[in-house]
């Protein structure tokens, strides 16, 4: 990303419900009606 200028980290509490077939992610599609999910946490 061009306009951030320093590192980037992921919070571990919710990198699951970002993975398909993950209970945590099932869990927000239904509550929500939509999951943002990547094919793998190298992608995310």
């Amino acid at each position: 990303m061009a306009g951030i200028k320093r590192e980037l980290n992921l919070d571990g509490r919710h990198i699951t419900k970002h993975l398909p077939d993950t209970p945590q992610m099932q869990r927000l599609l239904q509550k929500e009606g939509v999951a943002h999910v990547f094919n793998d946490q190298a992608t995310m």
